[in-house]
């Protein structure tokens, strides 16, 4: 009997956990959260990539989402990337 193969999911936990710091980073302090959340990310593309898996790269495109939302609503981080006159208008 053949033995199904398990799905690939190289990558998907990193994604995850970067999503979950990016949500902290929008809903609390994004200068805490959003750079391991970053991390994490980049991290888990990494992996996803090399690894061939898409669910992997899914969770990590959530995790892109949600950090560049992180990064939107926070000022201290407007502010350090050069983003002066945005993070004054919010």
């Amino acid at each position: 009997m053949d033995q199904a193969e398990a799905p690939v999911k190289h990558g998907a936990t990193a994604g995850i956990i970067a999503s979950v710091l990016a949500i902290l980073g929008i809903f609390s302090y994004g200068l805490v959260f959003v750079p391991p959340a970053l991390i994490f990310m980049l991290f888990g593309f990494l992996l996803a990539i090399v690894g061939r898996s898409g669910t992997g790269i899914g969770y990590n495109l959530l995790a892109v989402i949600l950090t560049l939302i992180a990064i939107l609503v926070s000022p201290s981080l407007l502010t350090i990337i050069g983003l002066q006159g945005l993070a004054m208008s919010l």
